[in-house]
């Protein structure tokens, strides 16, 4: 992609973009502060209802709200330029206020903020088509999910699918190989939450240790559904060979990676409609050279290409999975040439420096687009 002119540069310079996120951060949005303080040509703020996990992203300028008078206030006084609302429910909140203050707004969609979500749909209150109607772009993490979006209604011209990138340099390649004194391990990273997949995970491990004993299951992550699982690794006898590490720091998880050899994720839709966009921890398990096994599960086909960087199954098929799994363990040898290519998917397409770039390039768009329509408004 082409860098920005010293023109496009200097101008981007003077806009401000607030950044409008309900919880400023959960631990799982990593890219979220990642794409703010890498911003090279957009003044960032953050505009948040709570604050939370401070001691991880140590971002400022961020302004709390209590009310919607409150952030106009805000915005108006930092003079934004530019309202990048995170979440689509976000987005529909903000209708109003973009109204009042006459400036343009981006809305990003993440995944469970789909329509399809049935929860997410009564959270928008009915908003949804006119958020379609007024909001001046909005960005998907997949193609996918562009496709789910147009089907709600949303102008396809409107749409960008821009994908989350991770930092490839945090994470280093190392070309796993089998231990030389047989033990395994086997790593999946994610909220402990049913779209995660876990106990399908768990129920297809079973399969797999009952023919490798010295195969180890690791799993970093926490959530409501812990003691369920723990239950369920106690029933299927798995508790010296399944361990729940809880929710690591990302130093930990980059840890964690380098000493795997296979990563899985079962990522499902509910039954409620929610679903993911594209794992981060599937890009770090890539860029670190783990052979992965997955889903077919919303976008991350574009990612792990079945057969050369992972192997993709159904979802919930638990024998699948196992299957996947043993196949991978009995053919070590198609371990480098899947690392490879799975690290060059992510340097190619899901770096950060690429996506950071492409972000301030969709800022851009937005506010040359705004200022034309502006024109175009005052010459009728």
């Amino acid at each position: 992609m082409a860098k920005l002119s010293g023109k496009e540069r200097s101008d981007a310079m003077m806009h401000k973009v607030a950044v409008i996120r309900n919880w400023f951060l959960p631990i799982s949005e990593t890219f979220i502060y990642s794409e703010l303080v890498h911003l090279n040509t957009f003044t960032p703020i953050v505009c948040c209802k709570k604050e939370m996990n401070r001691e991880h992203f140590p971002f400022k300028p961020v302004f709390t709200y209590k009310s919607k008078k409150e952030l106009a206030e805000i915005l108006r006084r930092e003079q934004v330029d530019l309202i990048h609302a995170r979440f689509g429910v976000t987005g529909a909140e903000l209708l109003n206020i973009k109204q009042k203050l006459n400036i343009p707004m981006l809305t990003s969609f993440h995944g469970f903020d789909l329509p399809t979500n049935f929860r997410s749909m009564e959270k928008y209150n009915g908003k949804l088509d006119r958020l379609f109607k007024e909001g001046d772009a909005f960005t998907v993490t997949s193609n996918n999910m562009k496709k789910i979006l147009i089907d709600f209604g949303c102008p396809k011209h409107k749409i960008t699918v821009h994908y989350s990138g991770i930092d490839v340099s945090k994470f280093s390649f190392r070309s796993p190989e089998i231990p030389s004194n047989g033990v395994m391990t086997i790593l999946s990273v994610g909220r402990l939450v049913k779209k995660k997949g876990m106990a399908y995970l768990i129920d297809a491990f079973s399969q797999v240790y009952r023919q490798y004993p010295h195969v180890h299951l690791r799993i970093a992550g926490d959530g409501h559904l812990r003691s369920k699982l723990k239950k369920q690794v106690n029933q299927l006898k798995l508790d010296d060979a399944v361990t729940f590490l809880g929710a690591l720091s990302y130093e930990d998880i980059i840890r964690e990676m380098q000493q795997a050899h296979l990563f899985v994720l079962a990522s499902t839709t509910t039954r409620d409609g929610n679903q993911e966009g594209i794992p981060n921890v599937l890009k770090e398990a890539l860029a670190s050279g783990l052979p992965v096994v997955s889903t077919k599960h919303a976008g991350i086909p574009e990612l792990v290409r079945h057969g050369e960087s992972g192997i993709l199954v159904p979802e919930r098929d638990t024998t699948a999975i196992a299957q996947s799994l043993l196949h991978l363990i009995k053919n070590p040898d198609q371990w480098h040439k899947m690392a490879k290519k799975g690290r060059k998917t992510v340097k190619r397409l899901f770096n950060t420096k690429i996506q950071i770039n492409e972000l301030e390039r969709i800022y851009s768009h937005v506010l040359d687009q705004w200022e034309r329509e502006g024109k175009e408004r005052s010459n009728d």
